[in-house]
């Protein structure tokens, strides 16, 4: 399933599906994601099964004795292999953030102190980036929903602060942002409201036409306009450190595209990119902005930089064939979709189009499985 040669992390070779089930106990196992730093750690975001109960869980691998000490420390919570020196945990179980499992066994009691409402059913696992992140579908009674967010790796103040300033600069425009309606610091979390609409990927499968498209362009053209200064910069020098990044990556899991990547990543270190900064989002997917009757709606704003216009655009375009790909989006309409993304980007969008061209066949690669190279190979052929 997984093999990866590393010396100092010698459980990485041989992770098959029966050592899989041995490490998780689970009778079934499929990897979601894995992060990977040669010679220090691995980590694998898994999926289980055991009968009829499905659950998330992390494989920490860690060069030394690392793994052995944190699961003496949580004998109850994880699970030690000695063969591989796996620690595994079983969501919400994450020795990075104990605050998940807190925010469970506590939520109906924080939940109203973060949105001034009681809860209106039990909170439902969105997403999970273990170590890093995790947010949850929250019911409030006689609300629309809020979307908790822990976070691991940001300043929940910051957030806060930065939501509040997005949504001052945007006061009257076609764009606004998912309001923040209120954090726990001690915990990292913050309380979003929910975004009216529907997201991009939803709304142009069901209208078949351009119309989402422009109306989600012409609120980002609001965001790239608007008054604001976020103290993160993604530069050229980061965004070709992102792709550079993602060489070695596919290196690892699917050495047979190796060759692709490193191709894409010459030409954008040949190439400086002539373009102003400006705010934008810097996670620009298609879920990411929800098209109302009146406007857009931004959501997952924590990436907010001054950067390229061109970037967000990018994304956008490297999304929507994406989605093709996946069976999301009929073919014609990803190839209309993406014209349309071209005839509104910059000097700088063929440049950021290979830095998004890296970062998916990265996406791929840390999905290793039968079709990764397929996938790679695909995607690189419908963006370059």
């Amino acid at each position: 399933m997984l093999a990866i040669e590393d010396a100092r992390i010698p459980g990485l070779a041989d992770l098959s599906q029966e050592r899989l089930r041995a490490i998780t106990g689970a009778d079934e196992v499929a990897l979601l994601r894995l992060r990977y730093r040669p010679g220090k750690r691995a980590i694998l975001h898994v999926a289980t099964r055991t009968k009829a109960e499905r659950n998330e869980g992390t494989l920490w691998f860690f060069s030394g004795d690392k793994g052995l000490r944190l699961a003496r420390r949580n004998k109850k919570l994880s699970h030690f292999d000695p063969e591989t020196h796996a620690l595994f945990e079983a969501f919400p179980q994450d020795h990075r953030m104990p605050q998940i499992r807190i925010f469970l066994e506590r939520y109906e009691a924080i939940l109203p102190g973060m949105t001034g409402c009681p809860a209106g059913a039990a909170p439902v696992l969105l997403r999970y980036r273990p170590g890093l992140s995790c947010t949850f579908r929250c019911a409030l009674d006689g609300q629309p929903p809020s979307f908790v967010k822990l976070v691991g790796d940001d300043d929940p103040v910051r957030l806060r602060d930065a939501n509040r300033a997005m949504q001052d600069a945007l006061e009257g425009s076609d764009l606004s942002v998912a309001p923040v309606l209120g954090l726990d610091a001690d915990l990292g979390a913050v309380a979003y409201g929910s975004a009216p609409g529907a997201p991009l990927d939803v709304a142009l499968s069901h209208s078949g036409s351009l119309v989402p498209l422009q109306q989600a362009i012409a609120g980002m053209r609001h965001f790239w306009a608007a008054p604001l200064w976020p103290a993160r910069k993604m530069t050229r020098d980061k965004l070709l450190a992102r792709a550079q990044e993602s060489i070695g990556f596919v290196a690892v899991t699917t050495p047979s595209c190796h060759a692709d990547i490193a191709k894409i990543v010459e030409r954008l270190e040949a190439v400086i990119p002539e373009a102003p900064l400006c705010p934008i989002h810097g996670d620009m997917k298609l879920e990411h902005v929800f098209l109302g009757k009146i406007r857009a709606t931004l959501i997952d704003t924590e990436s907010v930089s001054m950067g390229f216009a061109d970037y967000d655009l990018a994304q956008l375009y490297g999304w929507l064939w994406q989605a093709e790909l996946e069976g999301h989006l009929p073919g014609y309409l990803a190839k209309e979709a993406s014209a349309y993304v071209r005839l509104q980007a910059g000097p700088a969008f063929d440049w950021c189009l290979g830095v998004v061209a890296a970062r998916l066949a990265k996406f791929y690669a840390q999905r290793p499985g039968p079709n990764t190279a397929a996938s790679i190979r695909a995607i690189i052929g419908r963006l370059l």
